[in-house]
């Protein structure tokens, strides 16, 4: 936050000006388009069984033949984890009857894809390996701060873009360094575009881009010449 406070960046017509509330108020905004280089991705795996032990045993089988898979092709360890993991009854209705038929095991895993060029490689695998669902890619910018400053240096000047634009219409003297400016949050990412399909082979994968947004809101000062 800037604030009015030194001789050195204000004049005393500014000093005056800013006394007599001679200021107004701008939003600005600033947006970059940044490709994603990592990937979320939640690979399950669901057995089922009449016996709920089996149907455990056969799921945990299974989920850790898919972890070794993917660990093959250089998944990091710490980059899985177990999202969830679900046990329930299920139940067909004949006749207007609830028949019990089989107990369901669920174990979701989150995995981590730090480079996006295997995505689909490392889905592929998985489902080969007996994993039998996919859902919730995320496409993330891992150094999104850096992006979002330079979002923040745009939205600056935008807003003093469209303060120059005011103080022309009105035929005034603007100050062009506001005398404070408040960050409206901590910036916004926006997933542009995003493919997931599945075919013969290879997995496609297109991360597409993210926007990552930063409004400002800024307070200028000015006079008349």
């Amino acid at each position: 936050m800037y604030r009015l406070g030194d001789y050195d960046n204000y004049s005393l017509d500014d000093y005056a000006s800013a006394k007599c509330g001679n200021r107004f108020k701008v939003f600005g905004k600033g947006t970059v388009s940044v490709k994603p280089d990592t990937a979320e991705v939640v690979i399950g795996v669901i057995t089922e069984n009449t016996q709920l032990e089996l149907a455990q045993e056969e799921n945990a089988k299974i989920t850790q033949q898919v972890i070794n898979s993917i660990k093959e092709l250089g998944v990091l360890p710490k980059y899985i984890q177990t999202e969830n993991y679900n046990i329930r009854a299920n139940y067909d209705y004949i006749n207007g009857r609830q028949v019990f038929r089989g107990y369901e095991v669920s174990n979701n895993l989150k995995v981590t894809i730090r480079d996006i060029n295997f995505a689909g490689e490392i889905i592929d695998t998985a489902v080969k390996n007996g994993a039998n669902a996919v859902s919730g890619i995320n496409f993330i910018v891992s150094d999104a701060t850096k992006h979002y400053y330079e979002a923040l240096g745009l939205a600056v000047e935008d807003a003093q873009n469209k303060a120059s634009i005011m103080a022309n219409e009105l035929k005034v003297k603007l100050n062009i360094i506001p005398i404070q400016i408040n960050e409206q949050d901590k910036g916004t990412i926006t997933p542009l575009a995003m493919t997931l399909k599945y075919a013969s082979g290879a997995t496609p994968i297109e991360a597409g881009e993210n926007k990552i947004t930063a409004d400002i809101e800024a307070v200028f000062i000015y006079s008349k010449w």
